[in-house]
């Protein structure tokens, strides 16, 4: 959150809806809500909206991709189409949550974007008319935080490894584990039939895109020296494990030994059995 406003949303937090409308108001259906008593948009995703032709996706160069609001015919600039474009010049932040598949009254926070741009494409309403969808390009909120390497070298004095190799060595030790883990984790998925391309350069969130027909994957590797499953993440790597929903984490211990072992997350995965520890803050001097 920026600093207009003193609420803060947790990442990966699941709100029932209509608590949050009890709270700060809100249209309590549809896609996207403008509530009045607070600075913010809320704008939900999820499968449901699919029937009015709406499809909400994330692109590799990590922008999200989020379909106006619209029923029957083509979609225009007012309402909430208008308040995303111009939330900006509103004063007002978009604060994204994703509907729950099993119930569908509670939201999981995913995080703050902004808008970059829109664009038009072709997509059937509720009616299965073909007609022109407005789709936001949005981008998430947040400076990205220095690379998991550089981190773990500050960290290398915090203690020994322990005997499981849950420990950060130093910054040339790291990479020839990040190096090793990404090798393997590669072969693992070409030998599954999966083609396999690096995105590392493109500071995508993630390191590996993997396809096999119709199927993608953005898999992020984390590599270990010992046998725990132990690692540093960023700040920006664990809110795309939390929002992408084609996002994999993948952790390969005993990276550099003969028989290394690759662990997989998906993105409910990671929500679920991944615990977090903050072990390093960005400081900045508050605004007056």
């Amino acid at each position: 959150m920026n600093g207009s406003t003193d609420v803060v949303f947790s990442p990966g937090q699941v709100y029932r809806r209509r608590d949050l409308h009890a709270k700060f108001g809100g249209q309590r259906q549809g896609g996207i809500s403008t509530p009045a008593k607070g600075p913010f948009i809320f704008l939900i995703t999820g499968d449901s909206g699919k029937q009015h032709g709406y499809s909400d996706e994330w692109t590799d160069e990590g922008i999200f991709l989020y379909t106006g609001e619209g029923q029957r015919g083509d979609m225009r600039f007012v309402g909430g189409n208008r308040a995303i474009r111009d939330h900006l010049k509103d004063g007002k932040t978009l604060q994204v949550f994703e509907q729950q598949k099993k119930d569908k009254r509670f939201l999981r926070y995913l995080g703050e974007m902004e808008y970059a741009q829109h664009a038009y494409r072709e997509a059937p309403d509720t009616d299965g008319k073909e007609r022109k969808a407005i789709v936001f390009h949005l981008r998430p909120v947040g400076t990205l935080s220095p690379d998991s390497a550089v981190v773990a070298a500050a960290l290398a004095g915090e203690g020994a490894a322990t005997k499981g190799g849950g420990g950060f060595g130093s910054v040339e030790t790291n990479r020839r584990v990040e190096k090793a883990a990404i090798e393997f984790v590669t072969r693992c998925y070409e030998e599954d039939g999966w083609t396999v391309r690096s995105v590392e350069a493109q500071k995508v969130g993630y390191d590996l895109r993997c396809d096999r027909r119709n199927d993608q994957a953005h898999v992020e590797v984390k590599g270990t020296q010992g046998s725990d499953i132990c690692f540093i993440i960023t700040a920006a790597e664990v809110r795309n494990a939390m929002i992408d929903r084609k996002h994999v984490t993948c952790v390969v211990t005993a990276a550099l030994t003969a028989e290394p072992k690759m662990f997989s997350y998906t993105r409910d995965d990671f929500a679920k059995k991944i615990q977090l520890e903050p072990i390093a803050f960005r400081a900045q001097l508050l605004s007056t």
